[in-house]
């Protein structure tokens, strides 16, 4: 292959590693304003998470939840970068993966050490507070906490709180046994600290000053095949039974959630008035009839024009494009993981027909396998659009098919579910495959 070939491919292919944009010098390049468009405005999820936030007054909360690698961290940056341009707000994005265990139970206690945790960081790392190297933020706060409530963690003698709470599951197991008769001590503790930052960062910046705290990666969350149900319970019970501690007067918080628990609590959205829950769906490729819908593959391959010469890399014609963007069902990321397969298996451009189909068949693997018991039900949701919940008690099922896109999540007016379509012909011969065999049963 040819010098300029490899480096066509080495470029094409970081350009399609899966990485939110964070809309800073030429990142922001590679954006595709996917919601300026006619059939997609209505839906734009920044619009819908700011109008809150300039509408309420003082404070507001909501949950935003999407698939991982659905677009859900750029479309928080791009938030950030929308309220901030607007000059009276002050917007700090954390990743909450940065304190706390997403594979571990989250509980109230360790939630809000991140969360507070987390906020008096990122207002010094952005400048809007003094960078202080005397104070720590919250953390030294919730040790004279400890102090004052006479709470014993000298185990911590030689790590801190920080590293501890992330690290060591054996020590947020402690932590939240030794804080749960002091709770309401905490969730003030946690709201007088707040509300002194916010404070002071409108006595450094104004009195008409915003504050917006975004939450990311907590729909990162998902556990083992040992704990994935209690993780799950966990989350919810955070968000639902906790939801009132989850609110801090003259801060604007949204929170991210993973897509199941709007499945696993129906009506979720009434806990966080105003704002409610804002959910990202896949881009839409067919409608739920089944009909192409050309929108959403234009969009796409405005997309991909965005990180390289698709043509160069597939040929002159849409044809391969249009099917590698039906396949993966709106799904941005499966979209460009297609992409990133194919060109690791480029020896010569464009590439043939049957790169393309190992490419394809590489992807689709990686779902497989996949149970009877599992296919039988995909099977309905690809039939009916909706969730065909058979029993309340399979909800955790549903939510790992959500967790996992073996399902996907759609809008357009309303919603609907479809399975993805790299999997859809397997579910549904697996399901045949399946009755034949029963049927010989005696």
């Amino acid at each position: 292959m040819k010098t300029e070939d490899l480096a066509f491919l080495r470029n094409f292919f970081r350009a399609v590693t899966d990485q939110p944009i964070e809309f800073k010098g030429n990142d922001k390049d590679r954006y595709v304003p996917l919601y300026d468009t006619p059939e997609l405005a209505p839906h734009d999820p920044v619009k819908l998470l700011a109008r809150p936030i300039q509408f309420a007054l003082g404070s507001s909360v909501q949950l935003f939840s999407g698939f991982r690698g659905s677009g859900k961290s750029t479309e928080l940056h791009r938030l950030r970068k929308h309220l901030s341009g607007q000059g009276d707000y002050k917007v700090v994005l954390c990743d909450l993966e940065d304190y706390i265990n997403l594979s571990q139970p989250v509980d109230i206690v360790d939630f809000l050490l991140a969360v507070a945790g987390a906020f008096g960081d990122a207002l010094q790392q952005e400048g809007f507070l003094p960078n202080d190297p005397t104070k720590e933020g919250y953390w030294a706060r919730f040790d004279t906490f400890l102090k004052r409530t006479h709470l014993n963690l000298s185990d911590l003698s030689t790590v801190g709180i920080k590293v501890a709470l992330k690290s060591d599951p054996s020590f947020r197991e402690t932590l939240q046994k030794r804080m749960s008769g002091h709770l309401g001590a905490l969730v003030e503790d946690v709201r007088a600290y707040v509300t002194g930052c916010v404070k002071k960062v409108k006595e450094r910046h104004g009195s008409d000053t915003e504050v917006v705290l975004l939450l990311d990666s907590m729909e990162h969350i998902r556990g083992t095949s040992a704990n994935a149900t209690v993780v799950q319970d966990s989350v919810v019970n955070l968000f639902t039974s906790h939801s009132d501690k989850l609110h801090f007067e003259h801060l604007h918080v949204v929170y991210t959630i993973p897509p199941y628990l709007k499945v696993l609590y129906p009506n979720l959205g009434t806990l966080y008035s105003p704002g409610g829950v804002q959910v990202l769906p896949a881009l839409k490729v067919r409608d739920s009839s089944g009909q192409v819908f050309q929108p959403g593959l234009d969009l796409l391959e405005r997309l991909i024009s965005a990180r390289g010469h698709w043509q160069g890399l597939l040929g002159p014609e849409r044809a391969t494009l249009d099917r590698l963007s039906l396949l993966s069902g709106g799904h941005l990321r499966d979209f460009l993981r297609l992409f990133s397969e194919i060109i690791r298996r480029a020896d010569r451009l464009p590439v043939p027909g049957e790169t393309v189909d190992a490419a394809i068949a590489q992807v689709r693997t990686e779902f497989l396998p996949i149970a009877d018991a599992d296919a039988k039900w995909l099977h309905l949701i690809a039939t009916t659009h909706g969730v065909a919940l058979p029993e309340i008690k399979q909800l955790h099922d549903l939510a790992r098919y959500l967790d996992t896109h073996l399902a996907l999540y759609y809008r357009n007016g309303n919603e609907w579910y479809d399975v993805h379509p790299l999997v859809r012909d397997v579910v549904k011969a697996q399901v045949e495959e399946a009755s034949k065999r029963t049927a010989k049963e005696p």
